[in-house]
C-alpha cells in the first residue's frame, strides 16, 4: 500500500508542476517570453533568463537547456496506468584551438523513472525503477566538414534508416530502430559527412546500448548512405551487423534475446509544402531466424511548424521453422507547440495483428514536455 501511495503522490506532484508550467506558457503565448506578463511567470522564468545572460557573457558558444517531461500510458485490457517521467539537461558547445573551431560537443543526460509501463525499456531492472539515461553524448570533430568528413566519438545514434534523418528522442513519434535493431544509440565512433550530394555515416561501436560494457565480443557496425535531405525527394540504404551481448536483458529474461543481428534496409522521404510521406523497409536475421520490418507514414504540419499530425503503419515479422509470425500496428499522433518551451503530444495505437493470435488492443499515450 505504501508503494501505491508513493506512486500516486509522485504523479500528483508531476501534474501540479506541469499545470503550473502550462499556465505560465499560456500567459506568455501572446507576448515576449523574456519580459513576462505575470508575477508567476517572472518567478519561474527570470532565474533561467538571468543564468542565460550570465552564460552568454562568460561563454557565448555554450547553450544549456533543461528538459522536464511526463508521459502517461493507458492500455486496454485492465492493466495499470503507466508513467514515464524524466528530468534532464542538454548541453552544446563549440571547442576552439588557437581561435579555430575544431569540434562540437553534445551532452544529453537524463534521470528517467518508469512506473508500470506496458513494455518497460531494457535499461530498467524492474517495472518500477529509475535509471540514468545517456541519449547523445559525443565530440564531433567537424573542423573539416567542408571537405566532406567529420568524426564523432562518444554515445552516438545508430546510422540506420529513417531514425538517422530525424530527431525523435523524447517524442512519441518513433521509427523502428529501437525494436528492430535492438539498440538506438551506442558507445563508439563514426565518420560522417556529405560528398557529391550524398550524406553518409559509418559507425563502429560497442553494442552495449546505454552503458559501456565488454561482454562476449559484443560489437556493432552500421552505415547509411543516401541522397541529401535538402532535396524534396531523398532516399537511403543502410546496413547493420551486431553482437548485442553487452546489453541488459529485458525484464523476465536471463539474456538479451537473439543477440546476433544483421539488417539490410532502404528508406525514403518525399516532402511537399505542408505534407510528407515516409517509408522504410529492412530485412535480415536474428541469429537463425529470418526477420523483416517496415514502416509507412504520412504527416501534415502547420505553416508555422508548431502543429504536426501523423499516421503510421508499422509491421514486423519473424520466421520460425515454417511460417511467419507477424505484428502490425497503426499509430495516430498529434503534437502541438504551445509556446517557446512547452509541447503537448498524444498518440493512439491500434493492434491490427499480433503473434500467436494474441487478443488485439489499443494503447493511448499523452505527453507534456517543458524545455527551458
Amino acid at each position: 500500500m505504501r508503494s501505491v501511495g508513493l506512486h500516486q503522490t509522485k504523479a500528483t506532484l508531476f501534474w501540479a508542476l506541469f499545470m503550473t508550467l502550462a499556465l505560465v506558457m499560456s500567459a506568455s503565448a501572446q507576448g515576449s517570453f523574456s519580459t513576462g506578463d505575470s508575477e508567476l511567470e517572472k518567478w519561474i522564468v527570470d532565474p533561467k533568463l538571468r543564468f542565460d545572460d550570465w552564460l552568454d557573457e562568460e561563454r557565448p558558444s555554450l547553450e544549456i537547456v533543461f528538459d522536464v517531461s511526463m508521459r502517461i500510458v493507458e492500455k486496454s485490457g485492465g492493466s495499470e496506468t503507466g508513467l514515464l517521467n524524466w528530468v534532464g539537461i542538454d548541453l552544446i558547445d563549440r571547442l576552439h584551438w588557437d581561435g579555430f573551431p575544431i569540434a562540437t560537443i553534445l551532452f544529453q543526460a537524463f534521470v528517467v523513472e518508469v512506473n508500470d509501463l506496458p513494455a518497460t525499456p531494457i535499461i530498467f531492472d524492474d517495472s518500477r525503477d529509475w535509471q540514468l539515461q545517456w541519449r547523445l553524448v559525443y565530440l564531433d570533430f567537424d573542423r573539416w566538414s567542408h571537405k566532406g568528413v567529420s568524426w564523432k566519438v562518444g554515445h552516438l545514434e545508430v546510422p540506420f534508416g529513417l531514425e538517422w534523418t530525424s530527431e525523435t528522442n523524447g517524442t512519441l513519434r518513433q521509427y523502428t530502430n529501437a525494436k528492430n535493431l535492438g539498440v538506438k544509440a551506442d558507445w563508439g565512433m563514426s565518420a560522417h559527412g556529405t560528398v557529391d550530394g550524398l550524406d553518409y555515416e559509418v559507425a563502429v561501436t560497442r553494442g552495449s546500448g546505454n552503458e559501456y560494457r565488454d561482454v562476449s565480443n559484443n560489437h556493432m557496425f552500421a552505415m547509411r548512405i543516401g541522397a541529401s535531405l535538402d532535396q524534396n525527394f531523398s532516399y537511403g540504404i543502410s546496413y547493420f551487423d551486431a553482437q548485442l551481448t553487452g546489453q541488459d536483458a529485458p525484464i523476465g529474461m536471463d539474456a538479451f534475446p537473439k543477440p546476433n543481428r544483421v539488417r539490410y534496409g532502404v528508406d525514403a522521404r518525399w516532402n511537399f509544402p505542408s505534407f510528407q510521406l515516409l517509408g522504410e523497409y529492412s530485412r535480415g536475421t536474428n541469429d537463425d531466424l529470418d526477420v523483416w520490418n517496415t514502416l509507412l507514414e504520412a504527416n501534415i504540419h502547420t505553416s508555422d511548424e508548431r502543429g504536426l499530425a501523423y499516421l503510421q503503419t508499422v509491421g514486423s515479422a519473424t520466421k520460425g521453422d515454417s511460417s511467419w509470425s507477424e505484428q502490425i500496428q497503426a499509430h495516430l499522433g498529434v503534437k502541438r507547440l504551445m509556446g517557446p518551451s512547452l509541447s503537448l503530444e498524444a498518440q493512439w495505437t491500434h493492434d491490427l495483428e499480433l503473434p500467436g493470435n494474441a487478443p488485439l488492443g489499443d494503447t493511448g499515450v499523452l505527453q507534456i514536455r517543458y524545455r527551458f
